[in-house]
């Protein structure tokens, strides 16, 4: 490289020069412009490297103090035509020197526009997330407005919240705590720690006589560790210690210690003891397999057309939504497609609420999730095998009673819980006796009494256990109620899924039986502080046009056409031979966790004279399926018709199945039946009669209609 004046020649590179513009001698700047010329093509390539020099080497290209920016080998001739056509090329290249300065400049301007493009996606994010929270109960219930145009529409929508807890931003019910007599769920949680305190104390005070008068011991049944014994309190103080000390830091402004979850997890509240405005509720049943579409569908559609006031079907399904899309057995196909048109049909009650696709696993106590959203406060469960009662059961008496009762659960599918210890019957029975007096005494209203306290269970002083009976279906003395036929007020499910109880909902679904009935039925006692309450599984109607089957698994079995699930799928259960011992393990830890068991249940016919006590105060309601008109709380003057207003419907079904069980009792006079005769050469006809009482809920005259329209050899000659 040599230096020519002001011009610097690369040797090794012919065909490249490289030309410097001194800047003015008043600039103080050291920065000048260099540019160079490519022999081959003519371009230029240049840079100011200072803005002040700018000025500076214009004027020298154009006084001619810029150095020629001709080639060595340019003919002398020629000299003074090129240096002019470089000056001008000069001059009109300058105005493009400042292309440094542009870029620098649209660097500048293009970070600038990029910030503010990142701003107003982050405000608009913003914005998003907070109307999506503080308008997503209007923009969620607009879903849930595509089914209410179905005829029978429900109340309210009820308000939600975010939760943190899925994935995706979910919504959880709010606990309604605008209905009177609501109760805060730290009143409730102090009352259930409370009563673990108190059975403690009587666990620890047990007269000499009362110990080691077990008749058995409990064997474990698996490898799951038990529940800590009253282990409800611990969980319950810490929750409550948490949540006082999240409180205190952000009323100080501190940052919450509580985790988003927990934090995020709405406020629960006890239902009102009564709910005489309901008329309306929702139906829940939950599934995972397309083969018992059949079982559940069936069923459904004839509530849908029979049933009043069922504005809502919820089905829980408890597998991918594939399932039911790529179905290859055809008949299960028809239901699976038969389904889906359901939920996608506005003018359908029924949606489907698919779990895994909410962020829940194939848990069944998904059934009990608040984030199903009942738009009702009453909810029934069934099961999706059944038993399906019917409307009698179920509307006319169950969400009557459950009207009366909706701080408590109510159903028709109930079991019992046998003690083993002298010191538990004894506690037992007194309690049943208790609670029986307070339900008698309140025929116009609650009479306020204070309601028996629980039997203390005391594994670890006295080794305390008990058995699951699995055997009968008692009105009275029942201890839980299984899922199908069940009524719980929505506020439950809050309860049921709170952060509080995760330690229990844990253990249900780690244990072999999954308990989730034992658990519902246990927890929800404890926390209304009372026993549920129970109600027939049949009522007897008047149907006497009604032709009856041979077969009593042909499913329909009085007027609201209810069906008689096949049971195979609960007889796969007691295949195992330990089915039994695992659902015994499971109710003595349940209660073991609690610490203590509700008195009992009281029998739909207390009060009446339906009710009969027989030795060692055991009661039970006879007939085992009555007609509305022997329910209490739908007779005038009795048990628990004044609790709310009479519901004109029911009354007017009563009235119209009075007349033609007086007409028919007339017919009957005039009708000759043989009941010691034949009946198609099998047995008497007096059996059959019997037979359909007892299998086809027929009454009496209807039964003998029945019985000489199947033989007329049962009619007297």
């Amino acid at each position: 490289m040599t230096l020519q004046s002001n011009k610097i020649m690369f040797p090794a590179s012919p065909k490249f020069t490289l030309h410097v513009a001194r800047p003015s001698s008043s600039s103080s700047h050291r920065f000048i412009r260099v540019f160079g010329k490519s022999r081959g093509t003519g371009r230029i390539y240049g840079c100011y490297y200072n803005s002040a020099a700018r000025p500076a080497a214009q004027s020298a290209a154009v006084s001619g103090h810029s150095l020629s920016m001709s080639t060595t080998s340019s003919p002398p001739d020629d000299r003074r035509e090129g240096h002019l056509r470089q000056q001008r090329r000069l001059i009109k290249e300058s105005s493009s020197s400042s292309s440094c300065e542009d870029f620098l400049t649209s660097k500048v301007l293009l970070r600038m526009v990029g910030g503010l493009l990142l701003l107003s996606v982050a405000i608009s994010l913003y914005l998003g997330n907070y109307y999506h929270v503080q308008f997503q109960d209007h923009t969620e219930i607009t879903k849930m407005q595509k089914k209410d145009n179905f005829v029978r529409r429900g109340e309210d929508k009820p308000s939600v919240i975010r939760d943190s807890h899925a994935t995706n931003t979910q919504t959880i019910t709010e606990a309604d705590n605008t209905m009177p007599h609501t109760i805060h769920e730290s009143v409730v949680f102090e009352s259930i720690i409370k009563r673990v305190k108190w059975t403690e104390e009587q666990c620890n005070n047990i007269p000499d006589h009362h110990i080691d008068t077990l008749t058995k011991s409990l064997q474990k049944a698996t490898d799951l560790p038990p529940l800590p014994e009253r282990g409800v309190a611990l969980a319950l103080e810490r929750w409550l210690l948490k949540d006082n000390d999240n409180n205190k830091q952000q009323s100080q402004g501190e940052v919450a210690a509580i985790n988003n979850d927990d934090e995020n997890y709405p406020t629960c509240y006890l239902p009102p003891p009564k709910s005489c405005d309901v008329t309306t509720y929702t139906l829940v049943i939950m599934s995972h397999t397309t083969e018992r579409l059949e079982a559940f569908m069936d069923p459904l559609t004839v509530m849908v057309d029979s049933w009043p006031g069922l504005t809502e079907i919820i089905i829980v399904w408890n597998s991918h939504r594939t399932t039911l899309t790529s179905v290859i057995d055809e008949k299960q196909k028809q239901y699976a497609t038969k389904l889906l048109s359901w939920d996608a049909d506005p003018n359908h009650p029924l949606r489907i609420f698919f779990s895994l696709e909410e962020g829940l696993a194939n848990n069944l106590l998904n059934r009990y999730h608040p984030r199903i959203q009942p738009k009702n406060q009453a909810v029934i469960y069934f099961d999706d095998d059944g038993p399906f009662f019917s409307k009698e059961a179920m509307v006319d008496s169950g969400l009557e009673m459950w009207r009366r009762n909706s701080n408590v659960q109510v159903g028709a599918f109930p079991r019992n819980i046998r003690y083993l210890s002298s010191r538990m019957k004894e506690a037992g029975k007194k309690g049943l006796q208790e609670s029986i007096d307070i339900v008698t005494n309140s025929v116009h209203g609650d009479s306020g009494a204070t309601y028996p306290p629980f039997t203390p269970f005391c594994r670890n002083a006295t080794g305390d256990h008990v058995e699951y009976n699995y055997f009968s279906f008692p009105d009275y003395n029942a201890h839980m109620l299984l899922p199908s036929g069940s009524i719980l007020h929505r506020n439950f499910l809050c309860f049921i899924w709170h952060p509080a109880f995760e330690e229990l909902r844990n253990w249900v679904v780690h244990h072999k039986t999954m308990p989730d009935d034992m658990t519902v039925s246990t927890l929800v006692s404890h926390l209304s502080g009372r026993a549920p309450r129970t109600v027939p599984q049949k009522i007897n109607t008047v149907n006497p046009g009604r032709r009856l089957t041979e077969d009593p698994s042909e499913i329909y079995a009085d007027s609201a056409n209810i069906l008689i699930p096949n049971q195979s799928h609960r007889r796969l259960l007691w295949k195992n031979p330990n089915w039994a011992k695992w659902r015994e393990e499971a109710i003595n830890s349940i209660l073991n966790y609690f610490g203590a068991i509700h008195p009992g249940t009281v029998g739909w016919c207390a009060g009446t004279q339906y009710s009969q006590d027989h030795h060692k105060h055991h009661y039970e309601c006879k007939p085992e399926k009555p007609s509305l008109s022997m329910l209490p709380w739908l007779k005038e003057g009795g048990v628990g018709f004044d609790h709310c207003p009479s519901n004109e419907r029911v009354l007017n079904t009563i009235k119209a199945a009075e007349k033609q069980m007086q007409k028919d009792m007339e017919e009957d006079k005039l009708t000759s039946f043989c009941g010691e005769c034949k009946f198609k050469n099998l047995f008497t006809c007096q059996e059959r009669v019997k037979y359909l009482i007892d299998n086809y809920n027929n009454n009496p005259v209807e039964a003998k209609k029945n019985t000489i329209k199947d033989d007329e050899n049962c009619k007297k000659k």
